[in-house]
């Protein structure tokens, strides 16, 4: 059977679709099925909002993920592209043996007596062998209705108290009117009479509701049949005509009492959509600026505390098994076996269960499911008092905030993953930035020592090695392992500086000291340069960690000796300052341009293409940097009126000699 018939799911730009691709996706899998997905396109397609639109490809994209065929067909009208694809279907070797459809929930007055898109779908294929599954896209349970605007009935003494003091305002101003104009013959059909108590209903129902405005027009009613009718200061009635109007007039205090009911209901039912918007947007805004998602579950947890009055609590899918679905948000809540089965049917069916629904199974929580386009993300569920009304208008306050908190899950989730793309972006980038430093400029040290110590060898075999050639192969030999060693200790350097295994040991020493040892290290590399070193203006110390300056400058220093051309000038200038204690390494090379200067202290960073012919991994600058900064120091670069490139290593702490701290 698997091969002659299949299960289509009919979507479009519905924000709970997901629940049909699910119910598609498990009926195909109980019966053994293929199943498709179809979506119609109407005029009305290109007149929906981009949003909308995207939403449709969404859909579309994460079916196709799930294993269904895309069905993407053109048609005026919806119904007539439907039933056209399933006729079709049958001239083929799958025909639609099972069309799943949603059903959107029909709220206004007039809406409950036409007939939805899914009705009249059934109707169009009755006479087709297509079996067809309508789903409720909306919470079950409550439908909205007219009388949904109405609050519950509330017979708080103070509003019955206020009821009837209207009625007696309104008889004594009755009584006052009367004993001013006595010549008036009261009678009920007197208008003014009806008004005075007419108007103590509407006062009424306005200020306290229906039920405050049918105790006003019923003391109202008793009160004009026992003042103000024939037999006086009874409750009865002689003539028709009294019947009547009073008749009338109970029906206008009632009709009254349930529009002011109405009117004041759906004026407190504006000022709480106002405070929910607002506290919706409170929502919104404080858990969009969270990083991580515990924080902002931790935000939503609280604002919709406070904003339902209810217990919340949120329930994601395990990393080890995403099928399964568990408590992420707060730690613990109390939980009986109804409501575990509760919240796996909303998880594994997708939809709305729990108190006030199809699916209550005797709990007292509400479950609804977190969807965004591309699936199911987790669960919202709500302990519901007993004292809240459940009615259309809290399922639609209770799917708003799911598909909030959904959106802003799903934006963290997608952060989260794409912080984690650029992260093995980067590193992968610093891998081959590396292995690129390690295979060319290590190797190229090593291939000059292995070189000379060859030939070195061969000549000294056939005894033409003489003195001059000997020192020139070792020299070069000896060259080149100290430039390997730097390559390698810089590599380590930086290694330990990151991890933070390097500790730094301040003291006072001549700030001569660091820059001889360094010029005496670099002999060999600065032999083709002409090093100058300018003392400070007087004597002073300054407070640094004498290895790891050494080291900065000697990758400074070493760095002026690579891009400077043979016999130039390089100047080690001491300024110490008010301030601070300054070197100045200046070279004459090409200088650094513009927008390279903050690139260079760089890890793994080469000032251009044509820099792999110096030979470098990129990190002396970088390890200079961070040296410099662990020691509360700044280093500056810039071009000089020369040419070329000036690096200034700035140290806070200086004194001089006398042990007296420079002011």
């Amino acid at each position: 059977m698997s091969g002659h018939s299949q299960i289509t799911v009919c979507i479009d730009a519905h924000t709970k679709t997901n629940i049909l691709l699910r119910a598609a996706q498990s009926s195909a899998e109980e019966q053994e099925l293929p199943w498709s997905v179809l979506y119609v396109e109407t005029p009305n397609h290109y007149r929906a909002n981009k949003e909308e639109r995207a939403r449709i490809l969404r859909f579309l994209t994460h079916a196709e993920a799930l294993g269904a065929v895309i069905y993407h067909i053109e048609d005026t009208d919806v119904i007539k592209g439907i039933h056209r694809f399933v006729q079709d279907s049958f001239q083929t070797d799958t025909p639609v043996t099972h069309l799943i459809v949603g059903e959107s929930s029909r709220e206004g007055v007039f809406d409950q007596f036409r007939t939805s898109l899914a009705r009249k779908l059934v109707r169009q294929l009755r006479n087709l062998p297509t079996q067809i599954q309508v789903i409720p896209l909306a919470s079950q349970g409550y439908k909205s209705g007219w009388f949904d605007r109405l609050p519950r009935p509330d017979f708080s003494l103070y509003k019955i108290a206020f009821a009837l003091f209207s009625v007696l305002l309104a008889y004594g101003a009755s009584e006052l009117l009367r004993s001013n104009i006595p010549q008036i013959e009261w009678k009920i059909n007197s208008h003014n009479i009806a008004a005075f108590f007419l108007l103590a209903t509407v006062i009424s129902a306005l200020r306290y509701g229906m039920i405050a405005g049918l105790v006003s027009g019923i003391a109202g009613f008793s009160t004009i049949n026992y003042f103000y009718t024939k037999p006086f200061e009874k409750f009865a009635l002689l003539h028709t005509g009294d019947s009547l109007n009073l008749t009338i007039f109970l029906g206008a205090s009632l009709f009254i009492s349930f529009l002011g009911g109405y009117n004041r209901a759906s004026h407190l039912s504006l000022v709480k959509k106002e405070k929910r918007s607002q506290a919706l947007y409170k929502i919104h805004r404080l858990a969009s600026a969270a990083t991580e998602r515990n924080e902002a579950l931790k935000i939503l947890h609280e604002e919709l505390t406070e904003l339902l009055e209810m217990e919340v609590a949120f329930f994601m899918p395990p990393a080890v098994n995403p099928n399964a679905i568990e408590l992420v948000y707060p730690q613990q809540v109390d939980f009986n076996d109804a409501d575990r089965n509760s919240l796996e049917t909303c998880w594994d069916q997708v939809r709305t269960t729990g108190l006030g629904t199809l699916f209550s199974r005797k709990t007292n929580w509400r479950f609804e499911p977190l969807l965004v386009p591309s699936g199911e993300i987790g669960v919202i569920g709500l302990k519901v008092p007993a004292n809240i009304r459940l009615d259309a208008s809290f399922g639609r306050l209770l799917t708003a905030l799911a598909d909030q908190a959904a959106s802003i899950l799903e934006r963290l989730e997608l952060a989260h993953m794409m912080s984690e793309s650029q992260m093995r972006e980067e590193r992968e980038k610093l891998r081959a930035m590396l292995l690129s430093s390690v295979s060319h400029d290590l190797k190229t040290p090593l291939a000059s020592i292995i070189g000379s110590l060859s030939v070195y060898k061969r000549m000294r075999k056939s005894d033409r090695l003489v003195p001059e050639i000997a020192d020139e192969l070792t020299d070069t030999a000896l060259s080149e392992a100290q430039r390997l060693d730097s390559f390698i200790s810089n590599i380590l350097d930086m290694t330990r500086i990151e991890s933070g295994d390097i500790t730094f040991q301040a003291e006072w020493i001549d700030p001569m000291e660091p820059l001889k040892s360094v010029a005496k290290r670099l002999k060999n590399r600065l032999s083709e340069h002409d090093l100058q070193i300018i003392r400070p203006d007087h004597d002073v110390e300054i407070e640094i960690d004498l290895m790891m300056t050494e080291q900065v400058l000697q990758n400074i220093l070493d760095n002026a000796a690579k891009y400077s051309p043979t016999g130039t000038v390089i100047k080690a200038i001491c300024r110490a300052e008010n301030k601070g204690f300054s070197y100045i390494i200046q070279d004459q090379g090409p200088g650094i341009p513009e927008e390279n200067r903050q690139s260079v202290f760089d890890k793994y960073e080469r000032l251009k293409q044509t820099d792999t012919k110096v030979a470098g991994t990129g990190l002396g600058l970088a390890i200079a940097k961070a040296i410099i900064e662990k020691q509360n120091g700044k280093i500056h670069l810039r071009n000089h009126e020369a040419g070329g490139a000036e690096f200034t290593l700035f140290f806070p702490n200086v004194r001089t000699k006398k042990e007296e701290k420079i002011k």
